[in-house]
């Protein structure tokens, strides 16, 4: 019986991880096109946490990742986007030079 859900949580933590790295493939692919869109150089992204918040009065996982671009090629600065899931949630570009 024990066996049992030493199984069930080997495999949800399989899931999570699997989630996991879709999310973050996501991200990353989000990223540079949103980067694009801009015409900022992409440089990378990274995943800075997990946040519970209520949207619509139900609570949902919102992903924060860290993006960091050029604008002029010399200066480093940092963007961030949000996921709800795979799906983004909000992309907040900071004031840059060109």
């Amino acid at each position: 019986m024990i066996s049992y859900f030493w199984l069930i949580g080997g495999m949800l933590v399989v899931y999570w991880f699997i989630q996991q790295r879709k999310q973050d493939e996501r991200a990353t692919a989000l990223a540079r096109q949103l980067c694009e869109q801009q015409q900022v150089q992409f440089l990378e992204c990274a995943r800075a946490g997990h946040k519970l918040q209520s949207i619509n009065g139900k609570k949902r996982l919102r992903t924060l990742y860290l993006v960091d671009f050029s604008g002029d090629g010399e200066s480093r600065y940092q963007a961030e986007l949000w996921l709800k899931g795979l799906r983004l949630a909000a992309f907040e570009l900071p004031p840059f030079r060109m």
